[in-house]
């Protein structure tokens, strides 16, 4: 049975001794307010709310139960709207419960006994209610998880940069005061799923800056749509898909202006990975943050202004590198020699420092085909995770 402390009533009537009657049966049985009047009743709400059950009469003046339980409904939907009355007329009762979405309908006068089952009816009622949602936020929480992990380990790299967009948008979207932040943080984190397709060997030149076929940017630009219809397949994320579908849609295409995109969620997400996902490309290329906030400026049909402003106060994310041994054959794009390789009789074959380019990569292999440098050298490689990763995704799923 629930204890006197986890029962949270509401009572709301303008007749007080009505209320001070109430009071004396139940103070032992339930954490019970009484409120005089409808505008007092959801001042009570908003202000020392939630409540598992309210209890509201029908005739009150200024505001009747019907029109006060309806905006209780608006202020918390979980609690559970219970409605008393002297009037027992079938179409107020039917009004009642299609306005308020009244869970039980009493008439006065009302026994002890009737009254307290029907608040325990309208606890358990809460009970399922909440049990429920914490249930769906738990599998929703585990299903962006496992994606996000199979992404880590089916593409390093693409998590990698997924994980600092999320940063960036995190930031942008504490800047611009957004609501419902968790739904911009799970589509920047899962941004690249679709690049679970691509073969690694693109990701690496995308990541690096190096020039794309015409056929490896077609294949690319193709990530997004698959990584919507992966997502759009788990339960509460079709704007979240919707937001990795289109983060690849230029701003002068994207249906919004600066005035009103605030009021479109999808455009708005859809823009700020965008623009977050070039901000880290061009992060990664050295350039200093003033030049990169410049060249995002210029570029005001491609990237949504107001973005591109509020861009000046982020932080850039430090990309976390590792030094190891790798040998010649599995060096990639992404990472920096860590050592000057010589020839065994001293000859400079590549500086301390240089990017393992296709072109330097494929003079060391010539050198190694003539074993006259070692298989194995030092380099410094991206880490998967970045220092960034490990925060976690407040999802409010109750909105």
């Amino acid at each position: 049975m629930t204890t006197q402390s986890t029962i949270r009533v509401l009572f709301v009537d303008d007749d007080r001794n009505f209320l001070d009657a109430v009071a004396r049966q139940f103070h032992n049985r339930f954490e019970l307010m009484i409120a005089e009047g409808g505008v007092e009743g959801l001042q009570a709400m908003r202000l020392q709310g939630p409540f598992q059950v309210v209890v509201s009469d029908m005739r009150m003046p200024d505001m009747n139960g019907i029109q006060f339980l309806a905006r209780a409904r608006e202020i918390n939907p979980d609690t559970v709207r219970i409605m008393l009355t002297g009037n027992a007329e079938l179409d107020t009762a039917m009004h009642a419960v299609n306005e308020g979405n009244i869970f039980r309908f009493l008439v006065k006068p009302c026994q002890k006994a009737t009254m307290e089952w029907a608040i325990e009816a309208g606890v358990e009622q809460y009970r399922l209610i909440t049990s429920e949602r914490e249930l769906l936020e738990q599998t929703l929480k585990g299903s962006v998880q496992v994606l996000a992990d199979t992404l880590a380990l089916a593409s390093p790299l693409a998590f990698s940069r997924s994980s600092r967009v999320k940063e960036y948008v995190s930031q942008l979207a504490r800047q611009l005061a957004l609501e419902n932040v968790w739904e911009f943080d799970i589509a920047a984190l899962l941004s690249q799923i679709g690049c679970v397709s691509i073969p690694p060997d693109i990701l690496e030149k995308v990541y690096s800056g190096t020039e794309l076929s015409s056929e490896e940017s077609k294949m690319y630009h193709s990530h997004p749509e698959f990584g919507g219809k992966l997502i759009s397949l788990i339960p509460r994320l079709n704007e979240v898909s919707q937001m990795i579908a289109t983060q690849m849609v230029e701003f002068k295409d994207c249906g919004a202006t600066v005035e009103n995109i605030m009021g479109n969620r999808v455009v708005l997400g859809a823009q700020l990975l965008k623009i977050s996902t070039e901000f880290d490309t061009l992060t990664l290329t050295g350039q200093l943050h003033d030049h990169v906030i410049g060249n995002l400026k210029m570029r005001n049909s491609e990237f949504c202004p107001l973005l591109a402003r509020t861009l000046e106060q982020v932080e850039v994310v430090a990309v976390e590198t590792e030094l190891r041994e790798v040998a010649i054959r599995d060096l990639t794009d992404s990472m920096t020699l860590a050592q000057d390789i010589h020839t065994r009789s001293g000859l400079l074959v590549a500086p301390k420092g240089q990017k393992a380019t296709l072109s330097l990569r494929t003079r060391l292999e010539n050198y190694l085909h003539r074993k006259e440098i070692d298989q194995k050298i030092r380099a410094i490689v991206p880490a998967a995770r970045p220092a960034v990763i490990g925060k976690t995704i407040d999802a409010p799923m109750g909105t």
